[in-house]
């Protein structure tokens, strides 16, 4: 038999608010933590500690799997998340960018996303497409494609992002941060009615599962688990391939 939670104690924390708020989606979906823990493929623990209010960088993770799953407002989502964040970064004694800077836990728009990536370029030296491109894993970034994306034409698939920010000098785990803002933006696209298409964004699985033996899994999981959720919930059952 489970152990009875503990109720949250009545202050004003972030940590707390996205516990309450997290047990309040969850008991309204009617789950357990440990089906949320079965379904988020997380260990109970982990989603005990978060409902909890412990540990900042799993319950920036976990708001946005738990928003999705338990059909939450992403508006109050991304706002716990940004006050998370803002928490963790002080508590580091870090300087915080704002939500015009180059902070990737405070991006939640498209418009968000390329400023940030126009600011890790300049954080990098300002290097030219071409020099961005013989950065890539395999050289495979292609001028025309980062030009159009920096130029606010176009939004970066998942695999994109993570060569970008690759060659801008972005290591592990700092990259991670970047995997889940991108999950964020395709979110806040999902919700306004946007859909891939599933053959494409199959190969950029495909591509991001081959990109992890140049620069490891470590790198390269976060952004293929950022694409498969999102590509899960957009296109629908994967077909068989």
């Amino acid at each position: 038999m489970a152990r009875p939670e503990k109720p949250l104690p009545e202050v004003s924390d972030p940590q707390i608010d996205a516990a309450r708020w997290m047990r309040g989606l969850r008991d309204r979906a009617g789950l357990t933590n440990r089906q949320l823990a079965r379904q988020l493929r997380v260990s109970e623990s982990t989603i005990s500690r978060a409902m909890a209010g412990r540990g900042s960088n799993g319950l920036i993770r976990l708001l946005f799997a738990i928003t999705f799953m338990c059909d939450g407002s992403i508006e109050e989502s991304q706002d716990l998340m940004a006050r998370l964040s803002r928490r963790r970064r002080a508590h580091l004694q870090q300087p915080i960018e704002g939500i015009l800077g180059c902070d990737p836990d405070l991006i939640t728009t498209p418009a968000e996303l390329i400023r940030g990536m126009r600011i890790l370029r300049i954080h990098a030296g300002q290097p030219s497409l071409a020099e961005l491109k013989r950065r890539s894993p395999n050289r495979a970034l292609a001028p025309t494609t980062i030009n159009e994306i920096l130029l606010g034409q176009r939004l970066p698939s998942a695999l994109v992002l993570a060569r970008f920010v690759i060659a801008c000098g972005v290591v592990s785990p700092e990259s991670d941060r970047w995997a889940r803002a991108w999950q964020r933006v395709m979110f806040s696209q999902l919700q306004s009615g946007w859909k891939s298409k599933a053959p494409f964004a199959r190969m950029i699985r495909f591509q991001l599962v081959e990109m992890e033996a140049d620069v490891g899994s470590a790198f390269a999981g976060p952004f293929k688990e950022a694409h498969e959720e999102i590509n899960g919930h957009l296109a629908g059952p994967s077909e068989p391939d």
